[in-house]
């Protein structure tokens, strides 16, 4: 067994192990970790692109930034 052959194997093995609230809780840590590290314009764009009604008129700032947080 090469590596690849050993790293997929590995995986599969871990995702059979999982149950559907840990494996739910990895992805959202991965996909959390890999958004931040968006610019907030790149943010913006993938939202735009895959979710556009989450960007409603009051979600964006004037200047087509993120509006502040206010809590």
């Amino acid at each position: 067994m090469n590596r690849t052959d050993l790293q997929e194997e590995y995986i599969h093995q871990l995702i059979d192990g999982m149950d559907h609230k840990t494996m739910y809780q990895f992805v959202y840590d991965t996909l959390d970790e890999s958004l931040s590290k968006y610019s907030e314009a790149e943010l913006i764009t993938e939202v735009e692109d895959y979710y556009p009604e989450l960007l409603e008129d009051d979600t964006l700032a004037e200047d087509g930034t993120l509006a502040k947080d206010t809590n």
